[in-house]
């Protein structure tokens, strides 16, 4: 997406929450905000996320040609809000099984998937719900995580 207004537009958002730029700590601190990003693939070294590699688009989500980067990442996570998960790319490419829903196949204790290294809560694995539910499960799937890549966790639900 572009980004937010600086302020709000109060006639014109009221009474919904008003559309302006907000900062979070982590911001502060010095983080780096990218505007009409795409993600187009996984950069993979031996086996492992390693980068993401984007482009810019336009308003229209049309790739802009030549605007192509690489974001160095450890770790992905997909946050997908209210949209079913979009099986044509990355979950048929590993072969994740779906419910009868199409949601990625999950229990609600461990959130481990039918992929050895793939965990999954929220939206993606229950469908469109609450973001409570999201928050709720994704602490329970990061505690599922802390434990099987440490023996232990220190996590609470």
């Amino acid at each position: 997406m572009p980004p937010p207004p600086e302020r709000e537009d109060k006639l014109l958002t009221w009474p919904n929450w008003p559309l302006k730029m907000r900062t979070s700590s982590s911001q502060e601190e010095g983080a780096d905000r990218e505007f009409s990003v795409l993600t187009t693939s996984f950069g993979i070294k031996n086996g492992r996320v390693s980068s993401l590699n984007c482009v810019k688009v336009n308003e229209k989500f049309e790739k802009i040609e030549k605007s192509e980067f690489v974001i160095r990442a450890d770790l992905v996570l997909l946050a997908m809000g209210f949209v079913s998960p979009i099986t044509e790319r990355i979950l048929k490419d590993i072969n994740l099984s779906l419910d009868k829903r199409g949601n990625v196949l999950a229990d609600d204790k461990f959130y481990k998937t039918s992929h050895e290294k793939l965990w999954v809560a929220g939206d993606m694995r229950r469908g469109q719900s609450l973001v409570v539910w999201a928050i709720r499960e994704g602490r329970q799937a990061a505690k599922a995580v802390d434990l099987a890549l440490m023996g232990h966790s220190d996590l609470s639900d």
